[in-house]
């Protein structure tokens, strides 16, 4: 696997909405949902974790709390 994010070439828009996203699925996956209701894995629990990591990396670069409606690209 390549170490390059492929989220960081996203517009700051996009990365957000991933963000939003992938912070609601952990918040599933904190509540036993991913294994109970949609029976996720072990390797899909390392797949959307690695996802996850990499979504927030993008996030921090591209966006960091700023207002996506104002940030040019």
């Amino acid at each position: 696997m390549s170490d390059a994010n492929p989220f960081l070439n996203l517009s700051p828009a996009a990365v957000d909405v991933l963000d939003d996203m992938a912070d609601a699925w952990a918040d599933k996956d904190r509540h036993g949902e991913l294994t109970g209701e949609l029976i996720y894995g072990p390797k899909k629990l390392a797949a959307f974790s690695e996802l996850h990591t990499l979504i927030n990396e993008a996030w921090r670069a591209r966006v960091k709390f700023g207002n996506v409606e104002e940030i040019s690209e």
